[in-house]
């Protein structure tokens, strides 16, 4: 009887509606697109009543700032470095987990325009998440130049302007995943991967530039690239 218990406090506690329409708008955003994705429409997928979903979002606004959220702490999570980086295989972690946290908010990147255009707020968040991400981006570099494993970059040219071409490079992947195949994850993660290593690949080390290459091969699982 004991164990029984303990196995019921130790169980996955069920998520609250709120959290279930955060979840299924995510999803269902990334699959057909956010413009296209109505409040009813993901009312009926998860078969409650629009009344339901308002209760929780009065605005479909609402609901998107509220999955922004949680790609702002996905991201976040994603950046933060907690050791210093000793080898090809930790790069090519950490910059994975960041291509999947943009693939699995892809609905967002995709939605740049029409989301930013007429919100000056959303704008403005949007912005100042970008120049967070991008000095992570910066100081990642600096810390594999100070290891020995990635050139310093010669003027004009600068870390921040080369992580700003990583960022376009990007959002450009997901743009043009979403026209080719939009569920295809793991060969769009080695695509952008591969995009994002041909921009680094002048700077790096040549040794650990091949590592790094197969580093993603490896932990993608991709044979035969």
């Amino acid at each position: 009887m004991a164990q029984k218990t303990a196995s019921k406090k130790s169980a996955a506690k069920p998520a609250g509606t709120r959290e279930r329409i955060i979840q299924r708008s995510i999803a269902l955003f990334n699959r057909s697109g956010l413009q296209h994705v109505a409040i009813d429409h993901i009312a009926s997928d998860l078969k409650i009543s629009p009344g339901n979903l308002t209760y929780h979002f009065k605005r479909k606004r609402d609901l998107i700032l509220a999955t922004l959220d949680v790609l702002q702490r996905r991201l976040h999570t994603a950046l933060e470095r907690t050791t210093t980086t000793t080898s090809a295989e930790e790069s090519a972690a950490y910059l994975i987990s960041i291509f999947r946290t943009f693939w699995d908010f892809r609905f967002f990147f995709n939605a740049l325009t029409f989301l930013l255009t007429n919100d000056a707020q959303l704008r403005k968040e949007y912005f100042e998440f970008r120049d967070r991400s991008l000095q992570a981006i910066e100081d990642d570099m600096r810390q594999l130049r100070d290891r020995g494993f990635f050139h310093d970059v010669p003027p004009p040219n600068t870390f921040r302007l080369l992580a700003e071409n990583m960022w376009s490079q990007w959002l450009d992947w997901l743009r043009m995943q979403q026209m080719k195949n939009p569920l295809a994850r793991t060969p769009a993660l080695y695509e952008c991967a591969l995009h994002h290593w041909s921009l680094s690949q002048p700077f790096l080390d040549p040794d650990f530039a091949v590592e790094l290459l197969n580093a993603y091969r490896s932990q993608l699982k991709v044979k035969n690239a």
